[in-house]
């Protein structure tokens, strides 16, 4: 089925937001600002209404476990309080793998509900972003579990991970797990807290689904 995706079919935008506690402070605070911006950003998409978001949400953070925001559990984006969202940096050590196995979860579940659409080449491929600043993993190998997100598939065309390595501060990223994570040409490595902010709020926002579409906004964000 060819595929004619369509701005007023919701895409969904999964976040997996590092909150361990090297993330604290600065880190922190310009997660939030970007989850934010984004959130604003997509609300301000599409005609009035609240009934009438192009975007659906799903938010989770991450340090020993994983948890989904209740706000952003795959939530129209116009029924979300941007003001309710906080990225703290509190949530102990660095716990990817568990963030992505939810995520594969949420997607297979969304992707086999949409398989019998009648409209369903009509609706955007889920976009999954990534940011960490961590050097060690908490659970086992995330790359396996990446792999399965990036093999999910609607009318063929799969799912795009973007990752970003926050280097901003004393803690180094593990650069080649984050890149192994991503998509061809859909990881950035951040070095300073306005950029993350942006990051953010600029894939999150940007509607795109297909990787060389996503790496270009990032190639914009590191220009």
């Amino acid at each position: 089925m060819a595929r004619q995706a369509k701005q007023s079919r919701p895409q969904l935008v999964c976040i997996l937001a590092d909150n361990s506690g090297s993330m604290a402070g600065e880190k922190a605070q310009a997660a939030t600002q970007g989850v934010q911006e984004m959130v604003m950003e997509c609300q301000a998409r599409g005609p009035a209404g609240p009934d009438r978001s192009y975007f659906k949400v799903l938010l989770i953070r991450f340090g020993d476990t994983a948890v989904v925001d209740s706000q952003c559990d795959m939530t129209p984006v116009r029924k979300i309080d941007p003001n309710q969202i906080q990225i703290m940096g509190d949530g102990g050590q660095t716990n990817i793998t568990e963030a992505l196995e939810i995520t594969r979860d949420r997607l297979r579940t969304y992707l086999q509900e949409l398989e019998s659409h009648p409209e369903r080449s009509e609706h955007p491929i889920p976009l999954v972003m990534l940011f960490s600043d961590g050097a060690h993993n908490k659970g086992g190998a995330p790359q396996p579990v990446a792999e399965e997100i990036k093999q999910l598939t609607l009318d063929g065309e799969p799912v795009v991970i973007a990752a970003a390595g926050v280097s901003v501060g004393r803690e180094q990223p593990d650069d080649r797990t984050l890149r192994a994570i991503a998509c061809a040409e859909c990881y950035v490595p951040i070095t300073n807290a306005q950029a993350l902010t942006q990051f953010i709020s600029s894939v999150g926002s940007s509607g795109v689904s297909r990787a060389k579409d996503v790496a270009q906004v990032i190639k914009q964000v590191q220009a």
